[in-house]
């Protein structure tokens, strides 16, 4: 039992010697998205915040867990020539309240600079038509992305920039995609800007 005691510690020990560092902090930014083949306006400004973790497992990588609240929102205004040829449509906007669940793989080739990769899942928890209207029916419960960007980590402050690449239709099959004028699967792009803070560094 000792021996497997002493082995077990060492290992730990090891361990601990290869990471960087372990840290744990909170962010906060904007989301500009846009959505492939639907007639809505580009780069729709929202926000996510959330916690994340970096575990290191050496002195150029690190794992890095997070748990985000995040917001997508969709903004449908239909143009003067919209209108003459679909008398029907009007302005609409959606709000898409997500958990979104990325686990990036994190390189450090310079002091300051790091860059992140990796897949990203969001669960939708509430969606709103025009900020009041539930419009559940209209988008599927979860979308799957790729993640990729870079960070500047500034001694504990840190801000980052993420492209994220939507891989799945978030148009939900129950609505018929009657919502924001579709034109075909709904792919989300977006842009995230941030600034964090790293509460505890191990």
């Amino acid at each position: 039992m000792k021996k497997w005691g002493f082995i077990l510690i060492s290992f730990i020990v090891l361990s601990a010697q290869a990471q960087d560092k372990f840290a744990i902090g909170f962010k906060v930014g904007q989301n500009f998205t846009s959505v492939n083949n639907v007639n809505v306006d580009h780069n729709s400004a929202s926000y996510h915040l959330g916690a994340t973790a970096q575990i290191g497992i050496g002195p150029l990588f690190s794992i890095v867990p997070e748990v985000n609240l995040t917001q997508t929102k969709l903004e449908a205004n239909p143009t003067a020539v919209d209108l003459i040829l679909n008398p029907g449509l009007k302005p609409e906007t959606f709000h898409l309240n997500y958990v979104a669940i990325p686990i990036l793989a994190q390189y450090k080739p310079f002091k300051s600079l790091l860059f992140q990769a990796g897949p990203q899942y969001s669960i939708l928890l509430d969606q709103k038509k025009d900020g009041t209207e539930n419009a559940r029916t209209a988008f599927s419960s979860g979308e799957f992305a790729l993640v990729g960007g870079a960070k500047i980590d500034l001694g504990g402050f840190f801000i980052y920039g993420r492209y994220v690449i939507g891989m799945n239709n978030i148009g939900s099959a129950a609505e018929g995609y009657n919502n924001l004028q579709d034109q075909g699967n709904w792919k989300t792009r977006q842009w995230q800007l941030g600034v964090g803070l790293s509460l505890f560094n191990f």
